[in-house]
């Protein structure tokens, strides 16, 4: 008996040792298909004046092509959660995923801005498809919380990376192989992450028993793309358009409907009983406001690098890598560090805080070039530090099989507040005088909107930990 129990060790050891290497695998497969999504959210930015030239686009239609894959990717990412829990995550990953692919490649042989438009809308909902189904994958991969956290945080980390270092791949890109390389670079990345994804991830059991909310998910639907729409149209056409206004009215009735729809209904796209955990509302709260506070720092930093600094498209990118770095940094720190998350979020969000502003102030009083990348890396870590426990914390909050809808929900909410974040540092860069006001103006923004994720941190600080069990099955 003890021989049958001693030979029984080194293959149990052995078994470990394979499941762990699955989940590795797993973690990298899903990973590299978000690093993609969010990849070309910025990439896109520094090609654009060689396609106006090449494409003879419009400013209209430069417009369009960045925005019109924000616009379906927030629109449709909570769809894609809905979809996760209903058809299996590991399915839905790998059709967005592979619409993704295919339409990176459409984006790469466009011949025109109206077929580039509508490949770019494509695109978005492919990545709103997948997005929210990779987190569901490792969710579900990981069963111990430790590890979890540690994979959720490897997860932000590559996404926070790849948001930050866009416009320097998109420059080195663009210069070495002309602007179609920005789309074109997807395709044998996305596939070998589809064909990875497809042989390794394990398939997981979809939710087949509820019935599919089609009202609320049109009404869901609606009401982002409207609020997207305004953000995105806002600054060029004015508080005072017809067309801002319409589509302001249209998110609210949107919302309106999509609440009462949810209250009435026997299985909710999003149980309306998760917003009476209050960790679950601070959480996805604080997340929108974070993404408000950087992206739109980002987006008038950019501007300000070119425009006042006179870095070209190349050097503008290199000099945001301090950003790019401390973020991983940050991320790999969140992981190991996770057993306090509210705690260590509240923490992160107080050093982004003062470094956000101080980064806007450094550069316009011209300081030394050391002091402004130090804020940079300040900023980058202090955000860095705060997404993991965030996301960990509200997955924790909700029953397993209904990760993808959390995810979907959080990833929308954020996404909305990165379009509102640009939306005011644009709207900043056309109403001040000069792009050093408006540096100033929006370093300010992201200095309020980071205290105010700062407080809804330290407010659930005691309450994260709670048992979820209030809407474990709701």
């Amino acid at each position: 008996m003890t021989d049958c129990i001693a030979s029984s060790l080194p293959s149990a050891r052995s078994d470990d040792r394979r499941a762990a290497v699955r989940r590795r695998l797993t973690l990298a497969f899903v990973a590299s298909g978000m690093f993609m999504a969010v990849l070309d959210t910025t990439i896109v930015n520094v090609a654009l004046p060689v396609m106006r030239t090449h494409l003879a686009a419009s400013i209209a239609g430069l417009a369009w092509i960045v925005d019109a894959y924000t616009l379906s990717f927030a629109a449709l990412i909570l769809a894609g959660g809905v979809a996760s829990d209903r058809f299996g995550a590991k399915t839905v990953y790998l059709c967005g995923l592979a619409l993704f692919v295919l339409a990176s490649a459409a984006c790469g042989l466009a011949p025109s801005v109206t077929l580039l438009i509508a490949a770019r809308f494509a695109q978005g909902i492919g990545a709103a498809l997948f997005l929210p189904a990779s987190l569901a994958i490792v969710r579900a991969t990981f069963d111990d919380p430790a590890q979890r956290a540690k994979a959720i945080a490897t997860w932000a980390g590559i996404a926070s990376v790849a948001a930050a270092i866009g416009p320097v791949a998109g420059g080195l890109l663009v210069d070495a192989f002309g602007w179609r390389s920005a789309f074109l670079v997807n395709v044998p990345t996305g596939v070998a992450a589809l064909a990875g994804a497809a042989m390794v991830v394990r398939a997981t059991n979809p939710a087949k028993s509820r019935r599919f909310d089609w009202v609320g998910q049109v009404a869901s639907t609606v009401a982002l793309a409207a609020l997207c729409f305004a953000a995105i149209e806002l600054p060029t056409r004015g508080m005072g358009a017809r067309e801002v206004h319409v589509a302001i009215a249209l998110a609210f009735v949107a919302t309106a409907l999509l609440i009462l729809a949810e209250r009435r209904t026997a299985d909710p796209m999003v149980p309306l009983a998760w917003f009476r955990n209050a960790t679950f509302v601070a959480m996805n709260v604080s997340g929108t406001l974070v993404y408000v506070g950087y992206f739109g720092l980002l987006f008038v930093l950019s501007l300000y690098l070119h425009g006042v600094r006179g870095l070209d498209a190349r050097h503008t990118g290199l000099a945001m890598l301090p950003m790019a770095a401390s973020l991983s940094l940050g991320n790999v720190l969140a992981g190991k560090l996770q057993a306090r998350a509210t705690h260590l979020m509240t923490i992160g969000l107080a050093v982004a805080t003062v470094a956000g502003p101080a980064m806007a102030l450094a550069l316009e009083w011209n300081a030394a070039w050391g002091l402004v990348f130090a804020a940079m890396a300040a900023f980058g870590i202090g955000t860095a530090l705060s997404v993991p426990p965030m996301i960990a914390t509200v997955l924790e909050q909700v029953p397993g099989e209904s990760a993808g809808v959390a995810s979907g929900l959080l990833n929308a909410l954020r996404q909305a507040g990165s379009l509102l974040g640009v939306a005011f540092a644009s709207a900043a860069t056309l109403l001040c005088a000069q792009l050093s006001t408006a540096l100033i103006v929006v370093g300010v923004m992201a200095g309020v909107v980071y205290a105010g994720s700062a407080f809804l941190a330290a407010r659930s600080a005691g309450a994260a930990r709670a048992p979820a069990t209030g809407i474990a099955g709701s």
